[in-house]
């Protein structure tokens, strides 16, 4: 094989596997998007260990996050998808994302009154508050 054809099939690779790579990421994207629609941006902000509190019905859990789905633990629940978490109440649940400065094993003990202590004295930062209209 000439030098001539040997880059231009490097060259050809190159270029599938970009088109691939960007394939997949809309893929990706796209199954985000349909499963949590409005509550995208709180998967996209949240980390694992940060605090979701849904105000409308006065809960907390942690977050527990991995490539596709972000699951909530709470006291009641050792795991819940975020959509299910947010919308219990209603569609239109306000829900707030903190990011702690104290240890998660703490926080895991605690009821609602003592998260909102904690957010009284600046203890957990706020990260994201989404309110669907």
């Amino acid at each position: 094989m000439n030098k001539g054809l040997k880059y231009g099939l490097l060259i050809f690779g190159i270029v599938i596997i970009t088109v691939v790579g960007f394939i997949g990421f809309g893929l990706y994207s796209m199954e985000i998007e349909d499963h949590y629609g409005d509550y995208q941006t709180i998967y996209y902000k949240s980390k694992n260990s940060d605090i979701i509190v849904n105000e409308e019905t006065s809960e907390f859990g942690i977050v527990g996050k991995n490539w596709k789905r972000l699951n909530v633990r709470t006291k009641e629940k050792d795991s819940t998808d975020l959509y299910t978490f947010s919308s219990k109440a209603s569609y239109y649940s306000n829900i707030k994302v903190y990011r702690p400065k104290t240890e998660i094993e703490k926080i895991k003990r605690m009821n609602f009154s003592d998260i909102q202590k904690l957010i009284a004295e600046n203890k957990i930062e706020l990260i994201l508050e989404h309110q669907n209209e």
